[in-house]
């Protein structure tokens, strides 16, 4: 813990879809021109007007990209994809981050640190299931979008033609689980996974997070 955002911020970037590149020190330069440096809330980052990603602050009160939060920590390899969402229903307590970070309305945790860290929110609860599902081999993704009219964070797994929909701050889950074809209430805006930023480019009002209404928008990568 504390070393997953070690290397300089120009090892984490993203390509974008026509070519080009961004690091987080630009990230960070761009904040610091504009005032921006100590907001500590997520925000889009768009270019040319076309959210290309989602920029959050760590624990380290610095700014990353979302991908940059899977650092690929697995904490309990070979077992059932229904085990990272009981143990995270045992193990992590549900909390805002304005209650944990006075003066900090959103604060993200890596998956490394929401496994060993007792409280967190929805995002830090997805990353950390996401996370672990994608090193079990998994096709998963958090999602980032609305939730019966507040801003929430969830996991969708891909399994063949299912797509499950994982609620990961959910502490009486099943090992049954729930299709994302029946749980509506939930509105998808983008998704990511430790390569690939999706954006919906189509209604929220939607359980369908396989169509063509779903753009990859920037590809992630460290080094």
């Amino acid at each position: 813990m504390g070393d997953d955002f070690a290397a300089p911020p120009e090892t984490r970037r993203i390509r974008l879809e026509d070519g080009n590149e961004l690091h987080e020190g630009q990230v960070a330069f761009g904040l610091q021109r504009a005032g921006h440096a100590q907001t500590w809330s997520s925000f889009t980052w768009q270019v040319d007007q076309q959210p290309v990603t989602t920029v959050a602050p760590g624990l380290d009160r610095r700014h990353h990209f979302a991908n940059a939060y899977l650092v690929g920590y697995v904490p309990f390899p070979g077992v059932e994809a229904w085990v990272p969402l009981a143990a995270l229903a045992q193990r992590k307590r549900y909390q805002f981050d304005h209650e944990q970070y006075p003066g900090a309305p959103e604060l993200w945790q890596t998956s490394r640190e929401a496994f060993f860290h007792p409280r967190g929110d929805c995002e830090d609860h997805a990353i950390a299931l996401a996370d672990w599902l994608i090193g079990l081999g998994h096709d998963a993704r958090v999602v980032i979008g609305t939730m019966r009219g507040g801003g929430h964070a969830w996991v969708v797994l891909f399994d063949g033609p299912r797509t499950y929909l994982l609620e990961a701050t959910d502490k009486r889950p099943a090992r049954a689980l729930p299709l994302a074809s029946q749980l509506p209430d939930y509105r998808p805006e983008a998704m990511f996974n430790r390569e690939g930023y999706w954006v919906n480019a189509g209604s929220p009002l939607t359980t369908d997070y396989r169509g063509v209404q779903w753009q990859r928008r920037s590809v992630f990568r460290r080094g």
